[in-house]
């Protein structure tokens, strides 16, 4: 492979043929490699792209590299998507979610085992085809249900994770701190796992209790925001026993109120003797009453799916 010395003064001129391919697939990127405004032809040269989601982003989504050949004119012609990975925030190219930022597309070329920056340039609008992969009508921050169990692309588990702020401009930007932060550089996602969703009451009084709603993770909204957080409850149950003052006294316990002393088998005290020779005990058991299922929380009838959130 051909090394470039420091001293060399190497350039990469892009052509008028940056352009989108089908999606997921990548984008076409040719150029014309130039040493001291010589066209270096027939050479092989080592090229590293890296997309970054907008101008100041530290962190890339996507880092690739090639080993291309010039040929006569000093022309390389690549498809970013293409090459070998070598970093980058996304696992894939096709898991770059372009509707979420303005990339930025980052050249460098490697001079003797260093790579040095050529050029630093806004992707065009024609690669934004690549929204159609990434849902680009499905704005980030958007919660969905979820039926299988590989998340597809472009989403994120809503298992509570903490991430970086710059590795996930859009959907930071839609969220923010509302589900919890751990440090001035990371946001948390919401953690959704086990629990139900419930709208935001904000001026209505379906939810009595808004304002004692709690933060989900450290850092998190708290009371009538998105992102709180509120245990499970039940209305309270209230109820009387009234008794006549007469002989014989029959109580029953029926349903989940249970009357008993130490000799009728929590079925039915009778006592026909002017005073009672015995104390009667008197509970309470849901478990007891007809289509009761007792569990150790309040719910309805529920299936399990994945909550899924878009980058």
């Amino acid at each position: 492979m051909k090394k470039f010395s420091l001293t060399i003064v190497a350039a990469i001129i892009a052509c008028a043929s940056i352009f989108a391919q089908n999606s997921g697939v990548g984008f076409n990127y040719q150029a014309v490699v130039r040493v001291g405004g010589e066209v270096l032809a027939n050479q092989q040269v080592e090229l590293r792209f890296s997309l970054m989601p907008g101008q100041s982003a530290t962190t890339a989504a996507w880092i690739e590299r090639h080993i291309v050949t010039t040929d006569n004119y000093g022309i390389v012609g690549v498809t970013v998507g293409k090459g070998t990975r070598t970093g980058g925030s996304s696992s894939t190219f096709a898991g770059v979610n372009f509707a979420s930022a303005q990339y930025w597309l980052k050249v460098e070329i490697n001079e003797n085992g260093t790579y040095r920056e050529l050029s630093y340039t806004a992707l065009p609008s024609v690669p934004y085809a690549e929204v159609a992969n990434n849902a680009a009508a499905i704005p980030p921050g958007t919660i969905v249900a979820f039926g299988g169990t590989a998340i597809p692309t472009g989403w994120l588990l809503c298992d509570g994770r903490s991430f970086n702020r710059t590795a996930y401009p859009a959907l930071f930007a839609a969220i923010g701190t509302a589900w919890g932060s751990t440090s001035t550089t990371t946001f948390n996602i919401p953690d959704l796992r086990g629990v139900f969703l419930r709208g935001v009451d904000g001026s209505a009084t379906n939810d009595t209790d808004k304002a004692t709603r709690t933060v989900l993770k450290t850092g998190g909204n708290s009371g009538n925001n998105v992102g709180s957080y509120q245990g499970d409850a039940i209305r309270n149950i209230t109820g009387n026993i009234n008794t006549v003052d007469r002989r014989p006294i029959n109580w029953t316990g029926t349903g989940a109120l249970l009357i008993s002393d130490a000799t009728n088998n929590n079925k039915i005290i009778q006592e026909k003797e002017p005073q009672m020779t015995g104390a009667a005990n008197i509970g309470f058991d849901a478990s007891k009453a007809p289509n009761v299922t007792v569990g150790s929380d309040n719910r309805p009838k529920n299936v399990y799916v994945h909550y899924i959130i878009k980058q």
